[in-house]
């Protein structure tokens, strides 16, 4: 389920981050509750990871994640420019591809 909210960039901060399981707890005063987020939703390759206390900006949408009423769509550092989006596949989960090529 999502939500107009999801346009809005909100700036908040990192409330807690597990990074053995790769997701985190944000905090903004704009919204009325604390938000999901995941690794995946951090522009950059391969595993990214925040840390409690730091100072993010974020999109975020309605969604039940977890006990979460509200899920990251994408998490910015604050001198980090928006991403089109155009390489993350259509949402927020983790994407990957395979290429097997075979030997004749």
């Amino acid at each position: 389920m999502s939500d107009a909210a999801n346009e809005t960039v909100h700036t908040g901060h990192v409330l807690e981050w597990h990074a053995d399981q790769g997701w985190g707890v944000l905090v903004s005063r704009t919204l009325p509750e604390p938000v999901w987020a995941h690794f995946s939703v951090i522009p950059g390759v391969g595993y990214r990871e925040l840390t409690a206390g730091q100072a993010v900006r974020f999109t975020a949408e309605r969604a039940d994640q977890d006990f979460f009423h509200w899920r990251a769509a994408q998490v910015l550092l604050p001198d980090t420019p928006p991403e089109s989006g155009s390489d993350r596949g259509d949402g927020p989960g983790y994407a990957s591809t395979l290429r097997i090529a075979y030997d004749e």
